[in-house]
Formats: C-alpha cells, structure tokens, sequence
C-alpha cells in the first residue's frame, strides 16, 4: 500500500505540471496574497525605522561620519545575523508563518519602547564618555556598544523575516529565485514608499514619535496579514490536506535531489557568493557616492536625500520584480551580464551625471514663483535621479535572487541557503558604505571612488562569465570584448567628469540664469553652448585664482577660491565663510559676546568655517578656546586663511576637537565662559537640530554662571514662520536674548544668558583701546566703540515683546530643518525682525538698545559722544549699505554734538 502511493506522488513529467497548475492559481494564491502584503508593509516599516533611528541616535552619539557609520554597520550587521539564524531554524519550523508574526509584534513593540531606552541608554553613556572625553578611540567603543544595545535585537529580527517567508512560500528548489525575487521586490518597494511617505509626511508634519509609532503600527498591521493566513490555511487544511503549503515536503514535488542543481560544483557557490558580496559592496558604495554627488548637485537638504534614496531603492526593486516573472535558465550567465551592464550604463550616465548641477539650475529657474514649484521640484529632482541611475540599479536589483537561485541546493535547506545568500550581500553592504565613505572618498575622491566600485563589478562579472559554462565561450568573451571597447572609449573621452560637480560653487542659488546666456529658446536650441556658459560662470578652475584649495573627506567636498580681494570657502558647493563678502558677521560673532563678557577666559567654539572669529576671540585675552569642527578638510583648508585668522589653529591656546557640535556639548567634562555656534544654513540636512531646544540645553548645562551662549543664524532665504520659530525655541531655553546684527539685517549674532545682561562700557572702552582689537576691527573700517554698538538692534526687553506663542523646534519635531529647504527654493526673505529694530524705525526716542545706552553712559560720565566719534561712527554706518544710512541718521538724532547743537 505504501509502496502503491508513493507510485501516485511521483507522476510523469507532463502529470506533474498539471497537479502543480491548480496550487498556484486557487488554493495557494489566496494564503499568498496576505504574505506578500505583510512583506511589503514589512518593507515600508522598515526603511522609517531606519531614518527614525538615525535620526534619534544623532542627537546622543553625534553625526561624525564614524558614528553614522557604526549606526549602519550595527543595523546591517543585524540583518545578516538574523539572517542567517532564522533561515537555518527555518527549514526545521514547522510553523514558519507563526514565527514570522512573533517577529513583527516583536519589532513592532520593541521600537515603540525604543525612545525609553534610548534614554536611559543615553544617560549611561554621557555618564562614561565624559570620563573618556580626552581617548577618541574608548568613546567610539562606548558608541558601537550603545548602539549595538540598541538597535541589534531588532535588526536581527527584521533581518530573519526574509528566510522565514522564503521557506514558507517555496515549495521546490526550482521556485527559489522567483519567490525570493517577488519578496525582496515587494520589500524593495515598500522601502521606498516608506522612504517617501517618512521623509515628506510624516517627520515633516508629525515629528519622529508619531513616525516611529506609524511604522511600529505597520509592524503589527503586517504580523495580522499574516495571522489572517495561518487561520485561512487551517481552515482549507481541514478541507483537503492536499493544500497544506506549511509542510516541509509539500505533495507533488520531488524532494530527493534537485537536478537543476547537479550541474553547479563548489565553485560556482564560492564564485557567486562572491560576486554578490562585491556586487552588494558596490551598490552601496554607489549609493554614499549619489549621496555626494546629489549634495553637491541638488543641495544637501533632507529633501534631496530622501529623493536620491527612493530612487535607488525603485530601481532595485524593478530588477528583482523582472527576475521574479523570467524563467531564468542560466543564472550565472545572468549574473555576469548584469554585472557588466552595471559598469556599461554608470559609464554611459556619466556626462548626464557631470550635468545635474546644471540641468536642476534650469529647472529651479522655470519653476520659481510657480504654484507647487518646490513640490515639482522635487519630482524633477526624483526624474533626473532615475535617469541616472534606474538601469544600474535594476541590474544591481537581479544579484540576490539570482544568487539565491544557485545556492538552493536541496529543498531540505532552502530557508538556510536565502539567509546565507542574503548574509553575503548584506555583509558586502556594510563594507561598501564604510570603506567607500571612510576610506575611498577621503583618499581618492569622488570620481576614483567611483571607478574603484566599477572595478568591483567588472570583477564580479568576470568571475561568473568566466564559470559561467551555461552560455558558450564565444558569446562571454563578446560580452567581455563590448564592456572593455565601452571602458576604453570611457578612457578615451576622458574620466574627468567629477571635477565639474566637485569644483561648482555657488550655483544652488541659481535663480535667473548663467550670466552669459540665454533665453529658454535659446537653451532648448543650444544645449551644449550653455552649458558650456553655466561652466565658465559656476565651477572654479584652480589656474584663475591666486588661492585655491580642494578635498574631499567624508563630510564634504570643500573647495576654497579667491584673489586678494576676496577669498571663499565652499562646502558641498554653498559658500560658508569669506575673507571680506561676510566678514563683517564673522567677526561680529567673536566681539559682541566678548565686548559684553570682557573677563570671560574659556571660550568655546563649534564650526570653523575660516577660521576668522576663531581668530577674533582670539585678539582678546582669554585663557583657552575650545575649537570644535566636524569636517577634517576644512580645518585643512585653514592653510589658505592663515593670515586672516592670525593662524588661530596654531594658537598655544587652541584645542582642535573633529566632533559634532551636539556629541561634544553631550560629554564634554568642563564649562566654558562663552559658548559661540556657528552652524551652517538650516536647510542643510542635519543643520536644523543645531536650532532644537535639547542643542540649547546642553548648551546652557555647559556654560559657568552668567556665561553667554552665542550663536548666528540668517534672515534671507527665510520664512517669518521659520524665524518665529528660532526665537521661540532659544527664548525657551534662554530667558535673556539679545540680537546684533549686519547692515541689511539679513544675518544675526543672537548672545543669550540664563542671567540679564548687563553691559560694562568702562570695560568695553578699555578692550576697544587694545591695539590688537582695534587692528582686527579696522578691517571692517570699524573706528570707535560708538560704531560697534550700533550693530545691537533688539534689546533684552524687546526680544521678550517679539517672542510669540508657537511650536518649538525639538529634536522630536525638528520644523526647521523641513521647513527651510521650501524659503531657500522659494528665495523668500524675513523681515519680521525688522519692525522691533528702533534705529531703523524712524523713531526719535531713545530705548534700551546698547547704542542708546552707551550715549546715555557717556552723557552721565561727562564725556558725551564728540563730533570726531559722531562723523567717524555716521560715516561707518552709512558705507554699510542697506540700512546703513538710516541707522546714521539715528545715530545724528540721538547723539546729537558736544555744544548741545544737533
């Protein structure tokens, strides 16, 4: 009898296709549906937890690159763990669709309870790290441990889903590439819907809690689809045993050996493995290199990023969704192919690559004043993205289940063989973002970086064309012969199509043209001729400048250019710091805290930029000054501005900390007298937590008694939401603001306390009598003390009067950093300030701003301001420009001259 039925489970070839037809399409499909829809939410939680999680593990361990990197490389690392652990239990788990349910409720439930723990983790670690301050090397272990705590467990839990659904849903060796390709599509595409819907909803509208519970929630919502099925299949199990899908042997399949797998030795796995680990190197090695180049082409929002990361994540799964619907018979020809059309087609971008800075100034132009511009500007950003990288990325996306299709060697041990597949694409994923970030970018720059992972893929093909028997040797060595004549051509033409998006600077304000060109017909008829004008106009070429200085690290690209005249600094192409364009802010920066704090003796200050108000504190005699900069090039770039900055990075009283500003304020074990911030523009993606109540806290833990914490930001490309929101959030922390600021009132030096602020004029006066003082301020045409104070337009008490009820910005809801990106596109402009500054009022009464002060200071010493300092201090305001003439003015009303005349 039992020899009588295993006859009937073994049909004849053309009997088997019809008993396997009928589970595909009735039975089978219904019990799918649910597993798949799990996958793909499964998906779309996923990539929010992963921006949720950087985003909340910035604020505690810093954004360095090294911290972001241990970030990645703990949460990858995870996902090739449970990889690899779930996918062996899973091929003995007799209830694979049960375990993958606990594993959703589990990363669901643990990532609501995340913010705890990272809490409590957080208070540890500023505990141990404080007594490691001075040992770089002990505090990044501290930091790998915390984050390991962290985020392992749940990342080897999202890292077993995969191999547990592999095993469930494939009943036949032959089915492994197809199932595990339609999985890692939907996976693929969930990704990306979730990278969207986090990056532009959700923490833009809702902040990083209510993101972390939406995604927490999908977790859940996925481990009931999946529940839903294990009742669906219990219910059909008790109708026909026959539709049992669970059963490690499923009825009408061959479960000796599979003979596809016969003709594949011990070096195909090795080979293929290999491959995958190189290939999965390279694409995330491309994908930090993007990350760059959209920086330095779009612009370094959250925005740009969010857009760069859809896009390459579509095209990844595009590639295994095709995998998925072909009847692939010869994977490793495949592979090989794949491999060298990812090599063909990045070379083939590359002169669309070297015009995106280009190509997106036009379209930001078109799209200026347009209704939904900024919205449209991020679909072209996400179109001229696909461009570039849609067929690289679809060929990267066939590597996994093709790769998995080779190793499934018998369906005893399908579940082991996906983790282990997956495992090596993962591990080569966390090489590829370390060493191409850490190592490649800093030493061989953009566009090497970039050759070096074509060279990785070339390899890879090589190597699986080169086993691959499958296909006939005429047909691999013509493949080979075109992607080497395509190399040589590249070679040829040339290879320097990086120095054009590294080298431009200053073009992400592009608003109305190239200076040279051209009307929009004219652009449309003459493509190349403008470009070649956008060239000429916007990207530096070293020979034209008497300074010059370019690197890249992992940070940035920094490029600094100028003649005597004027010297810039520009990081990922925005200018950050000039040597006369904005020195006046510069050193307004340095004096103004120093002028009202004039025994003030520990100084700290965070960003270099120029090194110019480093320079400026410098002139005054403090005990010691703290130097906090967190990209290594541009303390390097200081070389140039040496002379401008009285080589403040040489200065005995120095100390040099590459750090980020928030990790540095988190653990450092001293206070300082004055605390000067100086952070880049807040549509700059990370730039907004450096504006978060939480970065005015530390702030203010690490200030002595009455110290003063100062710190600029800008009123241009501002909205008056986005300044509101600024002065709520520091008047929150700081119960003393006052605000200094330059000519036209576009950029302010905000000098804050816990305590009033009261100004020393004695004192002042005797630091403006320092010769050292007065050289540094000549260099503005600044001639007395009665011209420095004019810059103070908003008092104490008048600050407190423009402070209005709102939001704050938070590291929970960080507004600022969502809200920026939209005025710098829309080059709108904040004049809400502008109504509380009384010298430009028109108003005749004097008010407690320190200009007014002063003049009431020296009228009650007898020594009222002389016609010499009122000329000098007029005739300095009114070369200022913008509101230079009407702050003269005032100053005239309000002086008046020494024989009471006015």
């Amino acid at each position: 009898m039992k020899q009588k039925n295993h006859r009937q489970r073994q049909p004849k070839r053309g009997q088997q296709k019809n008993l396997q037809k009928p589970k595909q399409t009735s039975a089978a499909v219904s019990l799918r549906l649910p597993i798949f829809a799990a996958f793909f939410l499964s998906g779309f939680a996923g990539l929010m937890h992963q921006v949720v999680w950087a985003k909340l593990l910035v604020q505690l361990i810093g954004a360095t690159a090294y911290a972001q990197i241990v970030v990645l490389a703990v949460f990858m690392g995870g996902l090739a763990l449970g990889a690899v652990l779930f996918g062996r239990r899973s091929d003995n788990d007799s209830r694979p669709l049960r375990t993958y349910l606990v594993l959703e409720l589990l990363i669901g439930g643990y990532c609501l309870l995340l913010p705890i723990l990272l809490h409590f983790a957080g208070l540890g670690y500023v505990s141990l790290a404080t007594n490691f301050f001075e040992q770089t090397s002990l505090t990044l272990l501290l930091r790998f441990a915390l984050v390991t705590f962290l985020i392992l467990m749940p990342a080897v839990l999202m890292g077993g889903t995969l191999p547990i659904l592999a095993r469930y849903l494939v009943r036949s060796v032959e089915e492994t590439r197809s199932q595990v390709a339609s999985l890692y599509a939907l996976n693929s595409f969930g990704a990306v819907l979730g990278a969207g819907f986090a990056g532009f909803l959700m923490l833009p509208l809702f902040g990083i809690y209510a993101s972390l519970a939406v995604a927490s929630l999908l977790n859940l919502i996925a481990g009931m689809l999946v529940l839903s099925g294990v009742r669906r299949e219990r219910v059909l199990a008790q109708t026909s045993a026959h539709h049992l899908l669970e059963q490690p042997t499923p009825v009408g399949h061959n479960t000796g050996h599979n003979k596809t797998a016969e003709k594949y030795r011990p070096l195909h796995y090795a080979v293929t493995l290999f491959a995958l680990a190189l290939s999965g190197f390279a694409a995330m090695g491309y994908e930090v290199l993007f990350t760059r180049i959209i920086a330095l082409s779009f612009g370094s929002s959250t925005y740009s990023f969010t857009v760069m990361l859809m896009s390459f994540i579509t095209g990844i799964g595009i590639g295994s969704a095709i995998v998925s619907r072909l009847n692939v018979k010869r994977p490793l020809w495949l592979l090989g192919v794949s491999q060298f059309a990812v090599v063909v087609t990045l070379v083939a971008a590359t002169p669309l690559i070297a015009r995106m800075p280009y190509l997106i100034g036009l379209l930001r132009i078109e799209l200026q004043g347009q209704s939904f511009g900024f919205e449209l500007f991020q679909v072209g950003k996400a179109t001229l993205c696909l461009a570039v990288m849609l067929i690289p990325t679809i060929c990267l996306g066939v590597s996994f289940p093709l790769v998995a299709q080779v190793q499934a060697r018998s369906q005893h041990e399908i579940g082991a063989r996906v983790g282990t597949t997956y495992a090596w694409n993962t591990v080569g994923n966390v090489l590829g973002v370390a060493i191409t970030s850490l190592v490649l970018l800093p030493r061989l720059g953009l566009g090497q970086s970039f050759h070096f992972n074509l060279t990785l893929n070339f390899i890879a093909g090589s190597a699986l064309l080169f086993v691959a028997a499958e296909a006939k040797i005429t047909r691999r060595i013509l493949v080979g012969a075109t992607t080497g004549l395509v190399i040589g051509t590249y070679l040829f033409a040339g290879t320097d199509w990086a120095d054009g998006i590294n080298l431009a600077r200053n073009h992400l304000r592009l608003r109305t043209g190239p200076a040279e060109a051209m009307t929009s017909a004219d652009i449309a008829r003459h493509p190349a001729s403008s470009f070649t004008a956008w060239t000429h106009n916007y990207v530096a070429r070293p020979n034209e400048f008497k300074y010059f200085f370019y690197e890249e690290d992992a940070h940035a690209t920094v490029v600094v250019a100028g003649n005597d005249a004027n010297v810039q600094l520009y990081v990922n192409s925005k200018p950050d710091a000039s040597t006369a364009t904005d020195l006046d802010i510069q050193l307004l920066v340095a004096h103004a805290p120093l002028f009202l704090a004039p025994d003030a003796q520990s100084i700290l200050i965070i960003g270099h930029g120029s090194g110019i108000t480093a320079g400026s504190v410098l002139r005054h005699p403090v005990a010691s000054a703290d130097l906090v900069e967190i990209s290594q090039s541009v303390l390097n770039a200081d070389v140039i501005f040496s002379k401008d900055n009285y080589q403040a990075l040489s200065d005995p009283r120095t100390q040099i900390f590459v750090e980020d500003g928030q990790s540095f304020l988190s653990t450092v074990p001293r206070r300082y007298d004055i605390i000067i911030s100086q952070p880049p523009n807040p549509w700059i993606a990370g730039v907004g937590g450096l504006f978060t109540v939480e970065y005015f806290e530390k702030a203010r833990n690490r200030l002595n008694e009455g110290g003063l914490f100062t710190f600029w930001f800008h009123a241009y490309e501002q909205s008056d939401e986005a300044i509101k929101l600024i002065t709520r959030t520091v008047s929150s922390v700081f119960p003393n603001v006052m605000l200094f600021a330059d000519d036209d009132l576009g950029n302010f030096v905000a000098v804050t306390s816990m305590l009033p602020i009261e100004p020393d004029f004695a004192a002042m006066e005797q630091r403006f009598l320092d010769p050292a003082i007065q050289q540094d301020l000549a260099r503005l045409g600044m001639p007395n003390l009665t011209s420095l104070l004019s810059h103070h337009r908003i008092s104490q008490k008048q600050f407190k009067l423009l402070v209005g009820p709102g939001p704050l910005n938070t590291v929970q809801h960080q507004q600022l950093e969502y809200m920026a990106p939209r005025s710098f596109f829309n080059r709108s402009n904040s004049f809400v300030l502008d109504q509380f500054d009384p010298l430009i009022s028109g108003t005749l009464k004097r008010s407690d701003v320190l200009l007014d002060q002063y003049i009431a200071y020296r009228e009650a010493t007898q020594r009222p301001i002389t016609r010499r300092e009122l000329i000098d201090a007029t005739k300095y305001t009114a070369n200022m420009g913008g509101y230079g003439r009407k702050v003269a003015k005032s100053i005239v009303t309000r002086v008046g001259f020494a024989d009471g005349s006015k």
